[in-house]
């Protein structure tokens, strides 16, 4: 396992030495935990889906305002509605 050095403020740092005190885990496993929540998050598919947004070219201008008509037909949405 790479090791790695960081520095922290004091509040950070103060901070992991109690949450390490009060859960008996130590400060580099909670960094660990920490940023494989964070990579697990960065991984989601809406905030995937975010990196698609303007990479595309619509044929027409008023796409974002009848998305669901012209992806879906006016008799679907007509049934949600009801």
């Amino acid at each position: 396992m790479p090791r790695t050095q960081i520095t922290l403020n004091d509040d950070q740092y103060r901070f992991l030495v109690e949450f390490s005190k009060q859960t008996g885990k130590s400060i580099s496993a909670i960094i660990r935990k920490a940023v494989d929540h964070l990579r697990s998050e960065e991984k989601t598919p809406n905030r995937l889906v975010l990196k698609l947004v303007g990479a595309f070219e619509a044929d027409r201008p008023d796409v974002s305002v009848h998305h669901d008509e012209i992806l879906w037909g006016e008799d679907r949405n007509r049934k949600g509605k009801s």
